[in-house]
């Protein structure tokens, strides 16, 4: 009877958020993830906490690092996965470290909290692309 009624239970207790939100976590203890063309860094647990700005809008900036194809401009975009919602990219810039290597930081804005896939495509044509999945949460 207690075997029954703990599979019930089991049955119907919710899933937890990652659980129902497949995140990538970084392939490296550096926190680092991506192809030998670019990378980013992850949130260890993939859950990504962002800010609520005055104006009451969830935004944070995204780090992008070519390993080569630095001349080439980034495109940011994103979708929400467990609900119709697209990522608002405010700003997709370039800047130099004081090592001499550079970056892009992306300005975002996400419509709401949830399950977020968000892809960074270099050059024209996007041949070189970097897609990963956070859950985005307000900090």
């Amino acid at each position: 009877m207690i075997a029954e009624l703990l599979a019930t239970l089991a049955v119907a207790a919710p899933a937890s958020d990652n659980a129902a939100c497949p995140v990538t976590r970084p392939t490296l203890p550096s926190g680092r993830y991506g192809t030998a063309r670019l990378w980013t860094m992850l949130p260890r647990d993939g859950v990504l906490s962002v800010s609520r700005g005055p104006d009451g809008r969830l935004g944070d900036k995204l780090g992008w690092i070519p390993d080569r194809d630095r001349g080439l401009a980034l495109t940011v975009s994103g979708r929400r996965l467990d609900r119709p919602a697209k990522l608002r990219v405010l700003s997709v810039n370039w800047g130099y470290s004081s090592t001499g290597k550079g970056s892009w930081a992306s300005a975002v804005v996400f419509p709401s909290a949830g399950c977020w896939r968000i892809t960074g495509r270099l050059g024209r044509l996007g041949a070189t692309k970097l897609s990963y999945v956070v859950r985005v949460v307000r900090a």
